[in-house]
């Protein structure tokens, strides 16, 4: 939620600046620069990421409000929990909680403990599973990312196109200054929207992946330890050392993400 304060804030700081020069906030409004900004964006990112992923990034635009992130504590208690039932009761008592689970990744990997899977074919198809929904999430930050590279060329490609058209009405000197203003709001869109939107949308989405993949490959650690036969007590210490080992780890490096046993709080 606060990325998307972050954002109107931002908004907020650019009209505001322009009221305090005395500009009325129409001059910040163009109909023609809009179509050509953003209009040239959209067909740049259609061409190079096609039109599902491009719906894909825009709709994960929601994530900035609510990200889908696991609550990792929640999820080692019911590891733990499916590990005893599996223990006492056999793999085929863990269908009953099938329904209950939302994530689609952790309800895939628990119906392979219910078809009775080998450990290796349950590790490998994790794995692929794990890789496949990791590059789904990272081609939405990349296409925010690379909306961020082009819309300020194509802000000043506006500006010229603008120039051009004031410049073949030199009859007209009265207009000049109005149409040198307008062909302007085209700049202030092209580098606003990429550096004030589009490319801190991208960075924070690219970061939701990582940490999504991080969290995904502790679940694929407590589905094999629950394959394994491994008590919910062993389950417990194992992953809870996994998220503490994970922090301290992280302490040595600069970066702009929470770590797992945070992630809670990461909207």
């Amino acid at each position: 939620m606060s990325a998307v304060l972050g954002i109107f804030c931002a908004l907020a700081v650019v009209v505001g600046a322009g009221l305090c020069d005395g500009d009325p906030i129409s001059a910040l409004y163009s109909t023609t620069a809009l179509i050509i900004v953003f209009g040239g964006t959209l067909t740049a990112l259609m061409t190079q990421f096609g039109f599902k992923h491009m719906l894909t990034g825009f709709a994960r635009f929601m994530w900035l409000v609510k990200p889908p992130l696991v609550d990792l504590h929640e999820f080692i208690e019911n590891a733990a929990r499916w590990s005893n039932l599996c223990r006492t009761q056999g793999s085929l008592a863990l269908e009953k909680e099938l329904p209950a689970i939302t994530d689609a990744f952790q309800r895939q990997a628990l119906q392979l403990i219910v078809d009775n899977v080998s450990a290796e074919d349950l590790q490998y198809t994790l794995e692929v599973l794990a890789q496949n929904a990791t590059h789904e999430d990272e081609i939405s930050g990349e296409l925010w990312e690379a909306g961020g590279g082009y819309l300020p060329t194509i802000g000043v490609m506006g500006a010229v196109l603008g120039l051009i058209h004031v410049m073949m009405r030199l009859d007209h000197p009265e207009e000049l200054g109005a149409g040198v203003a307008t062909a302007f709001v085209a700049t202030i869109y092209g580098v606003g929207a990429a550096n004030l939107i589009f490319l801190p949308v991208g960075t924070r989405l690219s970061g939701l992946a990582r940490i999504r993949e991080r969290e995904r490959q502790l679940v694929i650690q407590a589905f094999l330890l629950i394959k394994e036969g491994k008590s919910g007590l062993m389950i417990k210490q194992t992953l809870h050392s996994f998220l503490t080992g994970h922090a301290k780890g992280k302490e040595k490096e600069v970066v702009a993400e929470p770590p797992l046993d945070a992630i809670g709080e990461a909207a």
